[in-house]
């Protein structure tokens, strides 16, 4: 039986990302199945003691997902946006290239209808928090601080909440209304969230015969013949027909629509990192001929190694019609996203070097992957390392809201010449 098992953290959660000791450490937005399942082991040897009880449920009974921000959305790598939403129409439908493929529709010419511009894809999480950065000191053992020993990492911020699925036939009464400690610093208080559990009613699958367009929601690991990690679609094909049991399975190769990424980690118990695996990344499409409804089913559990650990899971492509233009760049938006970068000391050399950087590129008249970068490198050159992410982010948004931006760092150096006036007077 499949439950969704909901976190809502009261302290700052840091998991960091990679196998090293770094003097920063940044860390993961959507917490990793392994993370969670290892939350949830600990949790469970605080309150039993059998180790034979303990093994039949984390060995070979419990399926743990990856926790998600709740909000936070995923566009695959066959979705496509328009690149400049010079108009405001432009933002309100993604076209999916993997369903157009799966029903036998002619592909789209490449452009965006509204606008006749180019159209691209940027997969992967979109709506994730950002995190915060915090700085810490090694001490001596009269308690001063050690020379060349300053450390920094980021952290999720208190009050997110996060949603996993878990899949088991036990029962799960120890788990809800539980504190779970998650990621590092539980000394420190980090990491704790509070742990509700609730069933996932399985709805009715209405299923027709004929191609299909799936996607990865979760890293997975596809192995070759001699067991090594692959990101050969001739193994995906096989692993997609060993899992589902439909032999007659076959799969559209679309190199394209590939995207990967390297899986690494920290085992906590032996203090030692885990070995690093090539995987295909979330948000990678397939589309497949000859999958059966049972065979769905059983794809539903995931493919490739580490399942248990919530790796390779999948979920059914379908239509997302956004239904709502992009939002407004107001000013109660930006004093938001940007409360921590006005308050350090570099601002002001920062701020007008981005207001350029929004005109520039709020400009279509000349549009170019040169101009976006050059903007780019000029403003995060002035932008201390810390606000780098955020900055991206800012000149991500489309040339509309880019003017929009504009339009209010003007507005507030005018604001702030003019009491310089006052006060002189």
């Amino acid at each position: 039986m499949r439950y969704q098992l909901t976190l809502r953290f009261e302290t700052p959660f840091s998991v960091g990302i990679g196998n090293e000791a770094l003097f920063h450490t940044t860390t993961q937005r959507v917490i990793p199945g392994a993370t969670l399942r290892g939350a949830l082991a600990a949790l469970w040897w605080r309150r039993f003691d059998s180790a034979d009880d303990f093994a039949a449920l984390f060995d070979d009974d419990l399926l743990v997902t990856q926790a998600v921000p709740e909000g936070a959305v995923l566009r695959t790598t066959s979705e496509v946006t328009c690149k400049y939403r010079a108009t405001t129409e432009c933002g309100e439908v993604v076209y999916d290239r993997a369903l157009s493929v799966a029903s036998g529709d002619a592909p789209d010419a490449g452009v965006c209808p509204r606008c006749g511009g180019p159209l691209t894809a940027k997969p992967g999480w979109t709506d994730l928090p950002d995190p915060v950065r915090r700085g810490r000191v090694e001490l001596e053992a009269n308690e001063t601080a050690k020379e060349g020993r300053l450390y920094s990492r980021d952290y999720i911020g208190k009050g997110t909440r996060y949603i996993a699925e878990i899949e088991t036939s036990a029962d799960l009464s120890w788990l809800n209304d539980a504190t779970v400690r998650i990621g590092q610093g539980r000394s420190q208080d980090r990491g704790r969230a509070l742990a509700t559990v609730a069933p996932l009613e399985e709805k009715p699958l209405t299923w027709h015969d004929r191609p299909v367009a799936i996607h990865l929601t979760s890293p997975a690991i596809i192995t070759n013949q001699w067991g090594a990690p692959s990101l050969d679609l001739d193994d995906v094909e096989r692993e997609l027909q060993r899992v589902s049991g439909d032999e007659n399975l076959t799969l559209n190769r679309r190199p394209e629509w590939v995207r990967s990424e390297l899986v690494t980690g920290w085992h906590g118990r032996s203090n030692l990192p885990k070995v690093p695996d090539w995987a295909f990344a979330p948000g990678t499409s397939f589309v497949v001929d000859g999958l059966t409804a049972d065979g769905w089913r059983r794809l539903r559990r995931g493919i490739g190694w580490r399942r248990i650990d919530g790796y390779g899971q999948l979920a059914l492509t379908g239509w997302e019609p956004t239904n709502r233009p992009p939002f407004e760049v107001t000013a109660e938006w930006w004093d938001q996203e940007s409360a921590e970068l006005r308050k350090h000391k570099r601002w002001s050399d920062v701020k007008g070097t981005l207001c350029v950087a929004c005109i520039n590129l709020s400009d279509t008249s000349e549009v170019s992957e040169e101009k976006t970068q050059r903007n780019l490198d000029l403003v995060l050159a002035k932008a201390p390392p810390q606000f780098h992410d955020k900055l991206r982010e800012l000149l991500a948004l489309e040339p509309r809201q880019l003017g929009q931006l504009a339009e209010l760092l003007r507005s507030g150096s005018k604001k702030k010449s003019r009491n310089k006036k006052g006060r002189r007077k």
